[in-house]
């Protein structure tokens, strides 16, 4: 026996083709969101684990570029905190590492209210610069060799990853000045000696590796014990604390100044030939005797320097010796000045 369908009911069981493809449509845009999604929980997941697993700056600068390169190729990024040192990260080596470095620290100097991006002609590169917080203290950078410096990575890294580097930042720096309290001088805040020699033997492995100058300061003041004869500790503390401001005031931020101990200091000098690291010690030398302290009866407080530039393989004990008699020699031929 035959089935007998009305029209109406034949119409009732027809599909509209446009909903049946509509419908699919709908279902591939809503797994291809759902894979973006998840893609983009993977990349926040990946940078907290390995953002999590360092303490300090610098390792995680260096990690979070690391994590950075598959999403944009670059060449330096580069952290800081109004007030305090710069953190870089940078792939290159020798001289384009060097000039890369100062390119960074010559932006990041810069009063920054917004963000900036711009392109380098010096090094052919471009640049990426955000301030992470609304107070514009802390800012990244990301310098780059791609013109398209509004593509997809970018507006990801903006629109994604500032806001979680914001976290860990707050903790390395809390940790941060945590570890800088054990490694500073309490008197002055000047680092303290075990900082001095871990960086010079850093500062040594570069010179090496870049062929570049580096030299060595050492520095005592002239005439401070009759300070703290004649006019007691205390008088001679607040001495040392205003010599102290005094030096931080002149060297360049990329310079190491340290207190060794009683009235004895040290600079390490990266990327310094010997004339130029003289004509840097002749301006402390003036800077002290301008300020025209002394204790009643005795010459004006004034600072002696020995200089010595590192030659290659040799020891810091070595380097610190030549640099030492050099300071003896300023003594010897009346104090107050500079001698290598």
């Amino acid at each position: 026996m035959g089935i007998s369908i009305s029209l109406e009911n034949r119409r009732k069981l027809m599909i509209d083709p446009a909903l049946f493809a509509q419908k699919p449509r709908a279902l591939i845009e809503e797994i291809e969101e759902y894979r973006k999604e998840t893609e983009r929980l993977g990349r926040i997941y990946e940078l907290h684990r390995q953002l999590g697993t360092t303490l300090d700056l610098d390792s995680m600068i260096d990690a979070f570029s690391r994590w950075l390169i598959p999403v944009m190729p670059h060449n330096l990024v580069a952290y800081r905190r109004f007030g305090r040192r710069m953190h870089t990260a940078c792939s290159c080596h020798g001289p384009d590492r060097q000039l890369l470095q100062e390119l960074a620290q010559e932006l990041l100097n810069q009063p920054i209210t917004d963000k900036r991006s711009g392109d380098l002609p010096s090094v052919d590169r471009y640049y990426h610069l955000w301030p992470l917080d609304p107070h514009h203290e802390d800012c990244l950078l990301v310098i780059h060799p791609c013109p398209e410096i509004s593509t997809a990575p970018f507006l990801h890294l903006e629109e994604e990853i500032l806001e979680e580097l914001r976290g860990p930042l707050e903790r390395a720096l809390a940790y941060e000045d945590l570890y800088d309290q054990a490694r500073r001088d309490a008197l002055t805040g000047l680092v303290n000696r075990r900082v001095f020699e871990e960086r010079a033997a850093m500062e040594m492995a570069h010179a090496h590796r870049d062929g570049r100058p580096l030299a060595l300061a050492c520095l005592d003041l002239d005439h401070f014990k009759a300070i703290n004869d004649r006019l007691g500790h205390g008088e001679g503390d607040a001495v040392l604390q205003t010599v102290s401001r005094t030096f931080a005031r002149i060297v360049r931020d990329s310079d190491l100044l340290a207190r060794i101990g009683g009235d004895e200091f040290a600079m390490i000098l990266p990327n310094t030939p010997l004339d130029k690291a003289n004509l840097l010690m002749e301006r402390l030398c003036n800077a002290v005797r301008a300020l025209d302290i002394h204790a009643p009866g005795s010459a004006p407080l004034g600072v002696s320097v020995g200089l010595a530039l590192w030659q290659p393989h040799q020891s810091l004990q070595l380097w610190w010796e030549s640099a030492d008699a050099a300071l003896y020699r300023a003594k010897a031929a009346g104090r107050s000045q500079v001698s290598y």
